[in-house]
């Protein structure tokens, strides 16, 4: 089917594109973040009830993640394909692959899943390695506290690394949120020849700005809670719920504006409606 390519990509145009359609379509964000939001805030719950009253540590930021990609697909499809196509169910129905949803096709997709992972996870561990012995030959004791410092840095290293391709393959993410299919990986890369910086810079400016805000809000609201007497739970609910909500929309502006480059670098189909008429 046909594709449909319009102007030129810029930083700019892309990020404003991206805070207007949030500030225009804010009833849909709250619809779609309610379920992922309130999973959020029980996770996290679970994890201090545990810890406090039980003294059973629980790590739930795998479970966080999923609840996150979820809104990150869904999200895709209501900036896409409009308001009818922004919801789990029709994701789950048809989003993966344009047809009818089946066992084979989303173990394909658990399969690239962890594909993409490996080649992320494989280098991380190899840097952690190399870090590990650096520590260990300069007298530094391990603990648990530096193992995860030693991941943290690894990571980064590798996101900063990758990124370049990172941000060209994850125009693959919003095709493959909307079922297309035929879109491949190969095409991506083609169609997003030229655009490393654009992209990068898109990313930067979606997540950057409201993460320091989220930050700073999360930090304020931790310190004037840590002052008084309010009870754990209580003061769990709060944080966690306006982490979660930043969080939310942190991922919704960097989305939209991943959509948007791909509304111009990979075209959309015809038949798909355009949000922006």
């Amino acid at each position: 089917m046909p594709l449909v390519q319009k102007q030129k990509l810029t930083v700019g145009a892309s990020i404003t594109e991206s805070y207007r359609f949030l500030t225009g379509h804010m009833p849909h964000f709250c619809r779609l973040i309610y379920g992922p939001l309130l999973l959020w805030v029980m996770v996290k719950l679970a994890e201090q009830i545990l810890m406090r009253e039980y003294d059973i540590h629980m790590d739930g930021k795998y479970l966080l993640h999923l609840f996150t990609a979820a809104f990150a697909l869904v999200w895709y499809r209501q900036f896409l394909l409009g308001d009818d196509y922004g919801s789990y169910r029709l994701l789950l129905k048809t989003g993966f692959t344009g047809t009818q949803f089946t066992l084979k096709r989303f173990g394909r997709s658990i399969v690239r899943v962890v594909v993409i992972t490996l080649a992320l996870l494989i280098p991380a561990m190899i840097i952690s390695i190399i870090l590990l012995i650096y520590y260990q030959n300069r007298g530094l004791p391990f603990s648990d506290s530096v193992i995860r410092m030693i991941a943290i840095k690894s990571t980064f290293i590798i996101m900063l690394i990758l990124s370049p391709i990172l941000v060209r393959l994850s125009l693959y993410t919003a095709g493959f949120a909307l079922g297309r299919s035929e879109l491949g990986f190969k095409q991506v890369w083609k169609q997003t020849r030229g655009y490393t910086v654009t992209l990068w810079w898109i990313t930067i400016r979606g997540f950057l700005p409201l993460s320091i805000y989220s930050y700073v809000i999360n930090w304020l609201l931790h310190e004037a809670i840590r002052n008084t007497s309010v009870n754990y739970i209580i003061s769990t609910l709060m944080i966690e719920t306006l982490s979660g909500i930043l969080t939310f929309m942190v991922l919704a502006i960097v989305v939209a504006a991943n959509a948007e480059a791909f509304r111009i670098l990979i075209g959309v189909r015809e038949s798909d409606p355009d949000h922006t008429e």
